[in-house]
């Protein structure tokens, strides 16, 4: 072989490491949103998937050492990456059918946990081990073609290893900047996927089988994606840069879904405001807040608007209510626009992070509403330390009030004291209301003055909340700080940790 084709083989060589990186990473990123709407996007889940696409590599690292010594044609390798992309391209259309074989044929677990732990790893090994094993063959592969075109090993071991790691690191930026929010998950899976293809098959050339192959194949560009799910009453669904989003109707309730559907981020009453759920609680909040005529309420995490459209509907005509509504999703802030009674006079949208948010406004409210979950079952951890409520009690009024949705499957739940823990050492008062007997459900408040809760019902003239108003008066608890839990800070806040453990002993105290 001349001196050019070498030159130019040994160009090919480190493009192709390139972009087997950029693939390898950017279906590891797209696999998390792949799988989102059926296991949602825990730790459980992407434990999961960062282990698969290890073991994977792990595998691929092997066996491509191992068979480069023993075959040293590039087109060896050239064919089990065109495998590993057929398989690739399937993929977006086989998840769904295989999570339901998964969840209906061999999930037998009652546990929500267990199922999404279990559930997605079955699911990622089943979908990733063998395409991503095939790809990790390529570094090492290359390593061997390298060798035997100069033999400074080293060099240009380091070179692949560099190379692929910078396309890596595109395949972690452009799915989620770009693609995923332009095209979705499975269109993003399918054009990395047909980019190192195309790449693949040059190298094969001379075979026109392999062109005729990619030309049958581009057409998936342009289809048009299924449905992400099958659900009943499903009204509108899409993908965020955060999630995947669904609009549900069923009987004279709209819920709005986000990933795996273990709970609801809003839910609208087509023949009532009230819902019957947590969110009616919220509506405490102004006669709370000192009941005065003045109102400004600041609620962390809008999602579709409930909060809003309830306290705007029982206090506007009465009140001078400006809410500040924030929201990091701006697809949730468009869907609710177009499938819930977002748009109320009293209502100002911000499409920021909640503690952005907070970080930059001047200004005060009399109470603020925290009712943020990263994936339904999850408080974003931030959320809930020393130092985010620090800032919350620096933008209440001096009589304002806080108050806080938890889900906890009691009241000595690890994470529902940890929460209040951390509340206490912030605000002087602390309250907590059980929503429901057997529900998931507390509303937490917190105030630097003590909160009247038997004048509430000489407060109300408000047929409707007076049920919640009972409830509420009859439940109430002050708390107090218990030291046989920690409290949350920046630097160290387990959320994640402690809300699994929190339900996996709730699933083996039921199994006993």
């Amino acid at each position: 072989m001349s001196d050019k084709n070498l030159k130019l083989k040994k160009i090919y060589l480190l493009v192709l490491a390139f972009f087997s990186g950029l693939t390898i990473m950017a279906v590891e990123i797209s696999a998390s949103r792949l799988i989102a709407p059926y296991f949602g996007t825990s730790t459980f889940v992407w434990t999961n998937i960062i282990g698969v696409i290890m073991l994977a590599l792990a595998i691929g690292y092997y066996l491509g050492g191992k068979l480069a010594d023993k075959f040293t044609r590039l087109s060896f390798l050239l064919n089990f990456i065109i495998i590993a992309c057929v398989i690739l391209l399937i993929i977006p259309f086989v998840v769904k059918p295989l999570v339901q074989i998964v969840v209906e044929g061999v999930i037998t677990f009652e546990s929500s946990a267990i199922l999404i732990f279990a559930g997605s790893l079955l699911t990622v090994s089943f979908l990733f081990m063998v395409p991503i094993a095939f790809l990790g063959m390529v570094s090492p592969f290359i390593i061997k073609q390298l060798s035997l075109i100069d033999p400074q090993v080293g060099k240009d071991a380091g070179l692949v290893f560099s190379i692929s790691t910078i396309g890596s690191l595109l395949g972690t930026f452009l799915p989620v900047l770009i693609f995923i929010p332009l095209v979705g998950t499975r269109k993003t899976i399918i054009i990395f996927t047909l980019i190192l293809l195309f790449i693949t098959l040059t190298g094969l050339l001379k075979n026109k089988w392999y062109l005729i192959l990619f030309v049958l194949i581009l057409p998936l560009l342009f289809i048009n994606m299924p449905k992400i799910k099958n659900v009943d009453g499903a009204v509108y669904e899409t993908e965020s840069a955060y999630q995947y989003i669904l609009v549900q109707d069923n009987e004279n309730f709209r819920y709005l879904v986000t990933n795996e559907g273990l709970g609801v981020s809003s839910i609208f009453n087509k023949d009532q405001v009230l819902t019957g759920y947590y969110y009616d609680y919220y509506n405490l909040a102004p006669y709370l807040a000192g009941n005065s005529k003045r109102q400004d309420v600041l609620i962390l995490g809008l999602a579709g608007g409930i909060i809003s459209t309830q306290l705007d509907h029982f206090f506007a005509k009465d009140y001078d209510l400006q809410i500040d509504g924030v929201e990091i999703d701006k697809k949730i802030i468009e869907t609710a626009q177009k499938y819930f009674n977002l748009d109320n006079p009293s209502l100002t949208v911000h499409n920021l992070d909640a503690r952005n948010f907070l970080n930059y406004t001047d200004k005060k409210y009399n109470s603020i509403i925290i009712d943020a979950y990263s994936t339904q079952l999850y408080i974003p951890f931030y959320l809930t330390t020393k130092e985010f409520f620090a800032n919350v009690k620096s933008g209440l009024k001096s009589d304002g009030v806080v108050a806080m949705n938890v889900n906890a499957t009691s009241e000595n739940a690890a994470l529902l004291k940890s929460i209040i823990n951390t509340m206490l050492l912030v605000f002087d008062n602390v309250y907590l209301v059980p929503e429901k007997a057997g529900d998931w459900n507390y509303m937490v408040l917190a105030s630097e003055k003590e909160l009247d809760f038997a004048k509430l019902k000489n407060m109300n003239n408000i047929d409707e909340l007076d049920l919640i108003i009972d409830n509420t008066i009859n439940q109430y608890k002050k708390v107090n700080y218990d030291n046989n839990f920690d409290y949350l800070t920046d630097d160290k806040a387990p959320i994640e940790h402690l809300t699994e453990w929190m339900v996996l002993e709730y699933m083996f105290d039921n199994l006993n």
